[in-house]
């Protein structure tokens, strides 16, 4: 199923309603009740600023702390791998092993040598670090992609499973500042930015807050 729209706080409210009203249900290892839709890919048509307006939305409810704008884009871009934690996005990217640059190394210097290439993919996903059956906590977006179309650049992003209330509005925010950054350094126009989440999902104990937040 594919949801367009070229406004981030409507693509996400729509999003919600098909999880809520047409998903099914399951209980995952943790417990937790969720309602799922498989395959569920969101394109945004217009990459802009507004896109963080869902990250806002959740930081104005006074039931948890979420985290701001700045902290997301940090998380991206930090090109040390935290102790702290298994992964960080701005490790993977920056730093994949600890040695590869993948944006500047190869994105860049990829699509300024080929603005037609189909290979622009940064991935996140580890095998030697991920593929064990008792890591539990191993990144949520697989790939991110981009291409050059019509002198913009678009971004697709696979993630692997997707709490559509409190995850995409912080995925979404992020893959932008990114796509922001590299075509930048292009000096091309951002394009769409879709995500393709293979378990889109709600749960079941935020039923109230999305309903508060969707109408």
């Amino acid at each position: 199923m594919e949801l367009i729209n070229n406004d981030a706080v409507e693509l996400w409210k729509q999003a919600l309603h098909i999880i809520i009203n047409q998903g099914e249900e399951f209980k995952d290892n943790d417990g937790r009740f969720c309602i799922e839709i498989i395959n569920l890919a969101l394109t945004l048509t217009e990459s802009s600023p507004k896109i963080g307006e869902p990250v806002d939305i959740m930081m104005e409810r006074k039931k948890w702390v979420y985290p701001s704008k700045e902290e997301l884009s940090g998380i991206m871009f930090k090109e040390y791998q935290a102790p702290a934690y298994d992964y960080t996005y701005g490790g993977r990217i920056f730093s994949f092993g600890e040695e590869l640059d993948q944006v500047n190394s190869f994105i860049i210097p990829l699509l300024k040598q080929d603005p037609t290439s189909r290979r622009a993919i940064v991935v996140l996903y580890d095998p030697v670090e991920d593929s064990k059956i008792t890591n539990k906590n191993t990144p949520g977006i697989i790939y991110i992609q981009f291409r050059i179309h019509n002198n913009k650049l678009d971004l697709n992003c696979h993630i692997r499973s997707n709490d559509l209330f409190f995850g995409w509005p912080a995925n979404i925010y992020q893959i932008y500042c990114l796509q922001k950054f590299i075509a930048e350094k292009l000096h091309v126009e951002k394009g769409s930015i879709s995500t393709i989440s293979n378990s889109a999902h709600v749960f079941k104990d935020d039923l109230d807050d999305i309903k508060k937040i969707t109408g």
